[in-house]
């Protein structure tokens, strides 16, 4: 008979390493956020919770490869925060676009984004923009657009446009004169949300129908932001299933080297 203790023969003894012993290792494969086994998150390079007003430079975009963290986890800080200020304040909004895209297939930011789109109920225009001294103080720049206004669609005024800025990112709101969750709110319901990079957020009644009406039946295949693919809006279509090739082959970024299609090659958990 032959009995295995493994607890004895593979004890280990846990140490902490700070995270200087990492820099080098981190530059050389351009390592910008590092997750230990335990969940501890170091970062290098740039950080999350960079300064929006800084000047210093942070990181930058190249076709094919995937956006650093530290600047995806910025973006979904800043959306969280508008999205947190409009329920705060009684007001309509909604992920929107490749924002809500991102919502429904990672639960945060698509991990090759280039902006974020939110939209707003239009009746709710002046009163969103009474929010610019808590987007200013949080180091966020905001850009109204009155002559976006119109009137009128189905009895009400339709229309709107902000910009919100941060030294990396720009946040574009359009604003529409009626709103599912608006609606939802009218009859006594509660408001469709879905995680956001931890945080609930208000979206459409059935956020997955509407981003397989907007995107099509292969929404869940993945496809790079328009702009790095050649097209001319966002509107053309959506042409999933395939990475195109990395500007830095052999990147630990490169895009091309995840299966185009799920989710778990893009998240933080760890696998065996």
């Amino acid at each position: 008979m032959v009995v295995s203790c493994p607890d004895i023969m593979f004890n280990t003894y846990a140490r902490d390493i700070p995270d200087d012993k990492y820099v080098g290792l981190a530059q050389k494969w351009d390592v910008k956020k590092w997750v230990d086994s335990d969940g501890r998150v170091r970062w290098y390079g740039c950080r999350r919770g960079q300064s929006h007003t800084s000047s210093s430079a942070s990181c930058s975009f190249h076709t094919g490869l995937g956006v650093p963290p530290c600047d995806l986890e910025n973006l979904a800080d800043a959306v969280k925060f508008v999205m947190k200020e409009c329920e705060d304040a009684g007001l309509f909004c909604e992920l929107q676009e490749g924002t809500l895209l991102g919502a429904v297939k990672f639960n945060k930011v698509l991990p090759w984004e280039r902006d974020a789109d939110i939209t707003f109920l239009t009746a709710n225009y002046t009163a969103f923009k009474k929010l610019r001294s808590k987007l200013s103080a949080a180091g966020y720049s905001l850009s109204d657009d009155d002559g976006s206004l119109w009137c009128c669609a189905d009895g009400r005024q339709a229309g709107g446009k902000f910009r919100i800025g941060t030294t990396r990112w720009t946040l574009e709101l359009y604003g529409q004169h009626m709103m599912e969750s608006e609606a939802l709110v009218a009859s006594g319901q509660r408001p469709t949300k879905v995680q956001f990079s931890g945080q609930w957020v208000t979206v459409m009644r059935n956020p997955g129908l509407f981003a397989r009406n907007r995107y099509g039946p292969g929404m869940y295949r993945h496809a790079e932001h328009w702009m790095d693919v050649g097209h001319n809006t966002g509107w053309s279509f959506y042409s999933a299933g395939a990475f195109t090739k990395c500007s830095q082959p052999s990147h630990s970024g490169c895009l091309d080297q995840f299966p185009a299609d799920g989710n778990l090659q893009f998240s933080d958990y760890s696998f065996i």
